[in-house]
């Protein structure tokens, strides 16, 4: 009987064994590579709630959380380019020589030039770089110029700030972030998701910071909110003319009358498709609430459908 016993234990734990391995390979396929308080959280959920293997966790995970952070420095190490501008924006470790000529904290300026192609933006960024003097920081990412400005001198960032606006002169975005040097990277994150904001939400060229769309930002973090946003206005994108007369309506800050100028129509027209949009959409445009919503639920569709 205590063999039977004995048998059935083994063959409980060998299947629980079994059980949590697969879902920490299932864990292993979630993660995304980055961020050792993720992989902590992913190994404590495999864990189901089970007091020894959480406990299994806690003490391996944080083994493995720290072997994994001294692979990514040696490889950072190997990888660095030996380019200071661009290793910094890519999160990876500086040589010390190098550290010493660094500055505490960065203004990120990420510049996104407006309707030119790629030669004429590689001509504008070179120009602008030229400008703001060579011994600035700069970097070209996807999202754009990417100029770190040491903000150790008050006087000057707010001089590099203004000479970079005066040379835009209105034909494009400037975005900025200020983070301390090692983390730089994370401020050109911060910067290229406010320009992916203003630009999805059809905002006019000029300088921006996290303030100016703290309201979009929160919409698009929130999955199920940003889900049910882009359903209310994709709809309208099979009407061309109300789609259009929408696109204007938000770029004239939803001043009507300068709308029907825009558009070359009457405003009685205006106001007819005014209603058919908010018939479509089920969003009135002509009240506050509504023009609010369908401003969200343009960022949101441009987000989401559109890979804006």
């Amino acid at each position: 009987m205590t063999e039977v016993v004995v048998r059935q234990d083994l063959a409980t734990g060998n299947g629980r064994r079994h059980a949590f391995r697969t879902r920490v390979r299932a864990a292993g396929q979630a993660w995304a590579g980055d961020g050792s308080g993720e992989l902590a959280d992913l190994l404590a959920e495999a864990a189901a709630g089970d007091p020894e293997l959480t406990e299994l966790v806690r003490t391996g995970g944080a083994l493995l959380a720290d072997f994994l952070e001294g692979y990514r420095r040696s490889v950072d190490r190997v990888r660095t380019s030996g380019d200071l501008a661009k290793d910094l924006v890519d999160g990876l470790h500086v040589r010390p020589e190098q550290e010493m000529t660094l500055a505490p904290d960065y203004l990120v300026a990420l510049v996104r030039w407006s309707g030119r192609g790629r030669a004429e933006t590689q001509r504008a960024d070179g120009a602008l770089r030229h400008a703001v003097g060579p011994d600035l920081l700069a970097t070209s990412t996807d999202s754009g110029l990417v100029l770190l400005v040491p903000s150790t001198d008050n006087q000057r960032t707010a001089r590099t700030v203004t000479q970079i606006k005066r040379f835009l002169g209105g034909n494009g975005w400037l975005v900025t972030a200020t983070r301390p040097r090692r983390e730089i990277r994370d401020g050109v994150r911060e910067a290229a998701e406010v320009l992916r904001l203003v630009m999805a939400g059809r905002r006019p060229c000029g300088a921006y910071t996290m303030l100016d769309v703290l309201v979009e930002y929160a919409v698009v973090q929130d999955e199920a909110v940003a889900a049910q946003l882009a359903a209310m206005i994709r709809p309208l994108r099979g009407h061309a003319v109300l789609w259009e007369t929408l696109m204007a309506l938000i770029d004239a800050d939803y001043q009507r009358n300068k709308t029907a100028r825009n558009l070359f129509v009457h405003r009685s027209t205006l106001d007819y498709r005014l209603q058919r949009i908010a018939a479509v959409t089920g969003c009135d445009p002509t009240t506050g609430r509504g023009a609010q919503l369908l401003t969200a639920a343009l960022i949101a569709g441009a987000v989401r459908d559109r890979g804006c």
